[in-house]
This record gives C-alpha cells, sequence and structure tokens, in this order.
C-alpha cells in the first residue's frame, strides 16, 4: 500500500500555544496572514465601497460582507487542511484548486444566503433582496461564487508559492548548518592528526638532547615543552584564534628550542598592527615552524634565522615562515615531511574551499619560503560553492 506524506512543521514559523499548531500545523504565520489577511481585505473594500458609494442595487449590507468574510475564512481554512494534506505533491494540488475548489466557492454563497434569509429559502430570498426572477436568482448565485472561486484559486497560489518558498528557505538553511557541522568535525579530526604528529617531534628533541647527554637542557625543555603543549593543543580557545595568539604560541616554540639550539637558533617576528585579531585555525603555522626547525636548523653547522611574517595582501591575509636553507623536493616524507604540510592543505581546504592556498619553495636569497593565503575571515564557512 502506498503511503502518504505530510510534510514536517519547520523550524522558520514562530512559536505558539499548541492550540493554535493544532488549527494551523503547517507555515502558521503564512497561512494565517494570507487566510486573514485576503478576507479582511475582502471585506473592507466592500464595506467602502458600500460606505462612500452604495452597495450594488442597495442590498448589500455590512452584515452581508461580514458574515460572508467569517464563512469564507472557514471554508479557506478548510481548503488550507487539505492542501497540507497532499504535501508535495504540487500537480495535485493544482487540481485541488481548479476542480474541487468551485464547490467550496458555491458553499460560500450558499451558507451565507442560507445564513441571513433564515428561514426562507435561499433562492426565493435572493429574487426578495434582488428583485430577479427564480432563474435569474440561481444564475445570480452562480455568478457571485465565480467571483469567492477567484478569491479562492488566488489565495491558493500565493500560499503555495509562499510555502514553497519557505521550504526551499529552510533546506537550505539545513544544508548549510550540516555543511558547517561537517566541515567543524573535519577540521576537529585534522587538528586532532596533528597533535600527536606535533607530539611525536617534541619527543625528538628531548630525545636529542638526552642522546647528547644534555640532561639540564633536556629537564628545562620537557617542562617547558609541558606548559606549551598545555596551553596549544586544549580546545578552551576554539578551533579559531587570533593571529596575534598563533604567532605568540609559536615565538614559546622557538624560545623552547633555542634551548636545544643556543647558538644556531634566532628568530624574527613582522606582523602588521591589522592583522593582529584576523582569525586563523589554531596550529595553522606549527607545521612550518617544526620543519624550519627539524630541516632547516637541525640539519645546518651555520646560525638559521626563522623569520615569521603577518601581513595584509589586498583582501588576504598572508602568512610566512621563512627560514635560510634550500628545500630539497621528493623523498622527504619518507624522513618526517609531509603530514603537517598535508594537514595544513587539508584544513584550509575544509574551511575556506579555494579561497585559501598554501605555497612551499625556495627564494632566490637562499631561503626556505612557506607562505599559507586565508582569504577575510568573513568568508569562514562561507559556502564558496553558490
Amino acid at each position: 500500500m502506498a503511503t502518504r506524506s505530510f510534510p514536517l512543521a519547520d523550524n522558520l514559523s514562530p512559536k505558539v500555544s499548541p492550540f493554535w499548531h493544532r488549527i494551523f500545523p503547517i507555515n502558521i504565520d503564512l497561512a494565517m496572514k494570507s487566510i486573514f489577511g485576503v478576507w479582511a481585505a475582502y471585506f473592507v473594500v466592500n464595506a467602502l465601497r458600500a460606505v462612500l458609494w452604495g452597495a450594488p442595487d442597495h442590498s448589500h449590507s455590512l452584515v452581508t460582507y461580514l458574515v460572508t468574510a467569517v464563512i469564507s475564512v472557514t471554508v479557506t481554512w478548510a481548503l488550507y487542511r487539505w492542501l497540507i494534506v497532499l504535501g508535495d505533491r504540487t500537480a495535485h494540488a493544482l487540481l485541488v484548486l481548479t476542480v474541487p475548489t468551485i464547490f467550496l466557492a458555491l458553499a460560500i454563497v450558499y451558507l451565507t444566503d442560507l445564513f441571513l434569509a433564515y428561514p426562507t429559502p435561499v433562492l426565493e430570498h435572493i429574487t426578495v433582496q434582488h428583485n430577479l426572477s427564480m432563474d435569474m436568482a440561481l444564475s445570480h448565485l452562480f455568478d457571485t461564487a465565480f467571483v469567492d472561486y477567484l478569491i479562492l484559486v488566488g489565495w491558493g497560489g500565493l500560499y503555495l508559492t509562499m510555502a514553497n518558498s519557505r521550504k526551499t528557505q529552510a533546506a537550505l538553511i539545513h544544508s548549510r548548518n550540516l555543511e558547517r557541522v561537517t566541515r567543524e568535525s573535519e577540521m576537529r579530526a585534522l587538528r586532532y592528526q596533528l597533535n600527536p604528529h606535533f607530539v611525536f617531534n617534541a619527543l625528538n628533541s628531548v630525545s636529542s638532547l638526552i642522546i647528547d647527554k644534555k640532561n639540564g637542557q633536556a629537564e628545562h625543555l620537557v617542562d617547558g615543552l609541558a606548559d606549551y603543549m598545555r596551553s596549544v593543543l586544549n580546545d578552551d580557545d576554539g578551533d579559531m584564534i587570533t593571529v596575534e595568539q598563533e604567532i605568540a604560541q609559536q615565538v614559546r616554540y622557538l624560545e623552547i628550542e633555542q634551548v636545544r639550539f643556543p647558538k644556531r637558533l634566532s628568530f624574527e617576528v613582522h606582523m602588521d598592527d591589522d592583522v593582529r585579531e584576523w582569525k586563523i585555525p589554531a596550529l595553522i603555522i606549527q607545521p612550518l615552524v617544526e620543519n624550519a626547525i627539524k630541516h632547516g636548523v637541525a640539519r645546518s653547522c651555520k646560525p638559521v634565522v626563522i623569520t615569521i611574517t603577518a601581513l595584509r595582501d589586498a583582501d588576504r591575509l598572508k602568512l610566512v615562515v621563512a627560514n635560510d636553507g634550500r628545500m630539497h623536493t621528493g623523498g622527504d616524507k619518507a624522513d618526517g615531511t609531509g603530514t603537517g604540510l598535508a594537514n595544513i592543505r587539508e584544513r584550509l581546504v575544509a574551511l575556506y574551499g579555494p579561497a585559501a592556498a598554501l605555497f612551499a619553495g625556495n627564494d632566490n636569497d637562499d631561503k626556505v619560503m612557506a607562505t599559507i593565503i586565508i582569504p577575510d575571515e568573513e568568508q569562514v564557512f562561507r559556502d564558496y560553492c553558490l
């Protein structure tokens, strides 16, 4: 047996009492405003015409228009409930508006005249009120019903249009929220992937000092690394921090690494004032600093300067980590590189899509340059495909 699908209430409608939700279970604000609005306009227009210019053939009164409006609201509500039962079957809804609505319009006219004529029969009441023959009275009833039919069809088309627009808007919001959650989960997973990568490199640094029998420096390094990792590997600050916070963490890390390389490691920081509060992913330049130490300082017998630069380039943020030396391509991944850079690229794609990038290579001054390009912070979680 085929099952009938009923539309679920959306989250865009206002919060009202359960009583009104039982009467208007779907799109309560659209239904109430359109139903009462259409028939209130009908009553006001006809009432003004009757007051200012006189009713047609002097047979209509404010009471007539008021009774018609009240009955019409009830009948339109019944049409509304019929349409929501049809759900997403637009073709069936249009069929209802074209054929069965004729009988609803006749019901409005008949019930109105029945109420006003009681206990006189309806057609007899029409002949008296409009000074018409019995045949003409029936024609008058159908003519009046045709006007109500046009109003019902117009309301139905308006409601369906607004309801479909509401449904599309709700679906778009749901899609974007789902994409936001997916990206946040992906970013968090990538950050967790980076944590053991960082710990592995930190333990290598401690191991190097122990092998060199520099126990005092190793102990000092362990204490410093413990404090540092406690501050950068927790989630208290969330996945997004300011440029100033990120660089401050890396400066602290470089100061710790200077314990290992007191004569070979020095660093410089250049940061424009207008990018200090720019939000970026936490630990986004950490792998670049690690690579600069591991493949620049640790492998060199000469002093190496690591430079961290943060500046605005047009409407984008440029983060640059540079160190003296040359970058050798191919075969490095087996030696421990590659994971950090891949992690950065994946995080940038997950957060910004194609609007961000990472470039690494050699410049003409015998320096290794790793550059991260990040768009304006307002583009975080923006649907870049639209």
